[in-house]
C-alpha cells in the first residue's frame, strides 16, 4: 500500500510545554537548579530551599531577589518569556544563569505550582496558582519582599515520566550535590538546604575558600587542599584549591568546575587537572580540585546542552594548558615550601642511589637530583660487589644492600671497566681515594628542621619538624628517587650498560611485539640493546647496570604492558621515558634498609632532592605530615 504524504499540524500549547519539561526538567535537581538560577539573577542575597521525598512531592524555593509585578508573574508563565535576552546576539555573550524562558512554564506544566511574589517598591504581592499548565488563581497576598515558589506532585501530569525517577534517598542526593556547588560558586550568597524539615547544610556569605569548602564539602575534605591563587593569562583569570600532594580520592567528584560562577562540566579542566596530577596520584585514584574560571562570555557556549550542564570553549586547548601550568606550578611551589633545607653541596649523596652514578665527563654540571660528577669508588675493581657491610660498622649499611644485589659474573664478560663500574658503597674503602670535597663534621647527614625520631615496622622513618611529625614511606620514597635518576639518563645523559655473555631471549605476542618495536629507541637510551630476531621474538643483547640478569625478561614484558595501556600516547617521546622510568622504579624494595640516624637522614636529603618528592612515581604517598593542629584535635588540646 503506497504511503501517503503525512499531515504537518503545530502541536497544542500543553502539549508543547510537556515536551519542554521533558528537555528542562527531567528530575526534582533540575527543578531547583532552575528556580535557585532564577533567583540568583533576581539578586538575591539570601535563598532558601526545602524539599520532601526526594523533591517529587514537594519542594520550595524562597529569595530575598528583587521580586515581580502581577504582570510579570502572569508573563513568566509563557513559554520563552525572559528578562535575560533581547536578540540573537545576546546568545553568544551570555552573563546570566537562565536565558531561554521555558524553565517556569515547564516546571508549571508538570505539577501543581504556586508562585508568590513581591517587588519591594509594592504594598502586596502576588499570588499565582497553576495545575498541569492551566491558571487556577491569581490574588493579592501578604509577604516579604522577593519571592518564593512552591512545586508539589512533580510530574503528577505525565505519570510515565514519574515511574523513570529513582529512589528518594538518589534523588535528594542529586538536590544536595547541586546546592553544595552553587553555594561554593557564589561567596556572597547564603544558602541554606532543608530536606523533611532538617537542615542539611547552611552556607554563609564572605567566607575565606577553604574555609568555604569545609563548611559546604566537609572539613576533612578541606583539610586536604591547598590554595590556589589567582592566576591570569591575558583575559583568563583562576584562583580555588587544589589536592595536596599525596592525597587522592576514589571517585573524580570532588573535581568541581566553575566557569563565570557557573557549576559546569568541562573536558578542559578534567584533563588539566588529570594530567598535572599523573605523577602524584595512583591508577585508579583522583585527585580533588576546586577551579574558579573566568573567562569573555562570548568565549563560552553555554547553549549546547538543555539543563547547562555542559559548556563549549572556543579555545579549548588554550584554557586547558593555562589551567595545566596554574595547577603544576602552584604543587612545585607547595612543594618546595615543605622543603625545610638547602642541599649542601659538601653533604654526602644517598648510598643508596649509587647505581645511577656515571663517568663525569657525563654528568650534568648541574641539577637538583643529577648524580654525583665522581664516583667514590672509581679506583676499585669491577667485580665489587655493591654493597659489603663490615661488622663494626653497622650504620653505613644502606638501603642499597636490598636494592642492588651483587651482579653475576656472566653478565661482564669483556665489558670495558668504564661502563662495567658498580655502583657507589655507602663509605669508601680505606684504599679509596677520598672525595675531592670535604665532609662537614656532621657526616653531611643533618637536615635543618629535621629531627629523627626513629623508625616504625621497618617500613617507615619519623621525623619531627616544626609544624608536626612527618612519616616517610621507605618504600615509596626510594621509588621515587630511582625514578629522579632513571629520569636524568633519560634526559641525554650516557647509560651504564652492560654486556650479556649470555643474551635474554623474548616472545611476545603481535601486539606487545609492535608496542616493543615503536619503543626500542627508548630502551637504547636507557642502556639496552635489543634486536629482532625473528617474527614476534627479540633478544636483549645489553642491559643496564641496575638490572638484575634475571629480571630483565620481566622488566621487558612490564614496559610492554605499560606501554600497551597507554595506547598511542606513548609513542610520544617524554610519555616513553617515564613509562620506561615508572616501570624501572617499581621494582625498589625497602627489604634491608637502613634506618639509622645516617642512613635516614641520607634517603630523606635524596627524597627531598626529587622535584616531585610527596609521592611514588604510581602516586602512592612517599611523606605524609601529621601537624600540629592535627594532634591536637585528635587529644582534644587547646
Amino acid at each position: 500500500m503506497e504511503m501517503l504524504p503525512p499531515e504537518i499540524r503545530i502541536l497544542p500549547e500543553h502539549v508543547a510545554n510537556k515536551i519542554a519539561a521533558g528537555e528542562v526538567i527531567e528530575r526534582p535537581a533540575a527543578v531547583v537548579k532552575e528556580l535557585l538560577e532564577n533567583s540568583i539573577d533576581a539578586g538575591a542575597a539570601r535563598i532558601d530551599i526545602e524539599f520532601k521525598r526526594g523533591g517529587k512531592t514537594f519542594i520550595k524555593v524562597s529569595d530575598d531577589g528583587c521580586g515581580m509585578t502581577r504582570e510579570q508573574a502572569l508573563m513568566s508563565l509563557e513559554l520563552h518569556a525572559t528578562s535575560k535576552i533581547r536578540d540573537t546576539d545576546d546568545i553568544f555573550k551570555i552573563s546570566s544563569y537562565g536565558f531561554r524562558g521555558e524553565a517556569v512554564p515547564s516546571i508549571a506544566s508538570v505539577s501543581a505550582f504556586t508562585l508568590k511574589t513581591r517587588p519591594k517598591a509594592a504594598a502586596v504581592g502576588t499570588q499565582v496558582s497553576v495545575n498541569a499548565g492551566g491558571v487556577r488563581d491569581v490574588k493579592e497576598c501578604g509577604m516579604a519582599a522577593g519571592t518564593e515558589i512552591v512545586v508539589e506532585n512533580l510530574f503528577s501530569s505525565v505519570p510515565a515520566r514519574r515511574k523513570f525517577l529513582k529512589t528518594d534517598n538518589v534523588e535528594a542526593s542529586h538536590i544536595v550535590k547541586l546546592c553544595r556547588l552553587y553555594a561554593l560558586a557564589l561567596p556572597h550568597l547564603s544558602l541554606t538546604l532543608v530536606e523533611d524539615s532538617r537542615v542539611i547544610f547552611r552556607s554563609q556569605k564572605n567566607l575565606g575558600m577553604l574555609e568555604r569548602i569545609g563548611r559546604v564539602f566537609g572539613a576533612e575534605t578541606a583539610a586536604n587542599l591547598v590554595l590556589l591563587p589567582e592566576v591570569s593569562r591575558g583575559e583568563m583569570r583562576v584562583c580555588g584549591a587544589i589536592l595536596a600532594p599525596g592525597e587522592s580520592y576514589p571517585t573524580s567528584r570532588n573535581i568541581c568546575a566553575f566557569i563565570n560562577s557557573r557549576p559546569v562540566d568541562c573536558k578542559a579542566v578534567f584533563s588539566a587537572v588529570k594530567e598535572a596530577y599523573a605523577r602524584f596520584v595512583p591508577k585508579g585514584r583522583f585527585a580533588a580540585a576546586f577551579l574558579f574560571l573566568n573567562l569573555p562570555p562570548a568565549s563560552v557556549d553555554v547553549n549546547v546542552h538543555p539543563a547547562k550542564r555542559e559548556v563549549r570553549l572556543r579555545d579549548e586547548f588554550g584554557v586547558r594548558d593555562f589551567l595545566l601550568g596554574a595547577i603544576s606550578g602552584r604543587l612545585g611551589e607547595f612543594l618546595d615550601e615543605k622543603r625545610d633545607f638547602k642541599p649542601s653541596a659538601a653533604a654526602r649523596p644517598f648510598a643508596g642511589m649509587g647505581e645511577f652514578s656515571v663517568p663525569a665527563k657525563f654528568a650534568p654540571e648541574s641539577g637538583a637530583h643529577s648524580a654525583p660528577a665522581k664516583s667514590a669508588v672509581s679506583a676499585q675493581p669491577a667485580m665489587r660487589p655493591a654493597f659489603k657491610p663490615s661488622s663494626a660498622d653497622t650504620a653505613d649499611a644502606t638501603i642499597a644492600a636490598a636494592e642492588l644485589p651483587p651482579l653475576p659474573d656472566d653478565r661482564i664478560a669483556d665489558a670495558p671497566a668504564a661502563i662495567c663500574e658498580p655502583p657507589q658503597l655507602a663509605e669508601p674503602p680505606e684504599t679509596a681515594e677520598p672525595p675531592e670535597t670535604a665532609e662537614p663534621a656532621d657526616g653531611g647527614v643533618a637536615i635543618d628542621g629535621w629531627r629523627y625520631i626513629g623508625q616504625f615496622r621497618k617500613k617507615f622513618i619519623l621525623f619531627e619538624t616544626k609544624s608536626g611529625l612527618e612519616l616517610l614511606n621507605v618504600s615509596a620514597a626510594l621509588r621515587r628517587i630511582r625514578f629522579a635518576r632513571i629520569m636524568d639518563n633519560l634526559r641525554g645523559q650516557k647509560p651504564q650498560s652492560q654486556l650479556l655473555l649470555i643474551p635474554v631471549n623474548i616472545k611476545l605476542d603481535r601486539a606487545d611485539a609492535e608496542i616493543l618495536a615503536q619503543n626500542i629507541p627508548t630502551f637504547a637510551a636507557c642502556g639496552f640493546a635489543i634486536e629482532e630476531f625473528g617474527a614476534n621474538f627479540y633478544r636483549v643483547c645489553s642491559a643496564p647496570a641496575w638490572l638484575e640478569f634475571g629480571q630483565i625478561a620481566g622488566f621487558v614484558r612490564d614496559f610492554v604492558q605499560i606501554a600497551r595501556d597507554e595506547a598511542s600516547a606513548i609513542r610520544r617521546k617524554k610519555l616513553a621515558d617515564e613509562t620506561f622510568a615508572l616501570a624501572a622504579s617499581a621494582r625498589a624494595e625497602a627489604s634491608g634498609a637502613d634506618f639509622s640516624p645516617e642512613g635516614a637522614a641520607r634517603l630523606l636529603r635524596a627524597l627531598l632532592a626529587c622535584p616531585e618528592y610527596a609521592s611514588s612515581p604510581d602516586g602512592k604517598p612517599a611523606i605524609k605530615e601529621l601537624s600540629n593542629a592535627d594532634f591536637s584535635k585528635m587529644f582534644n588540646l587547646k
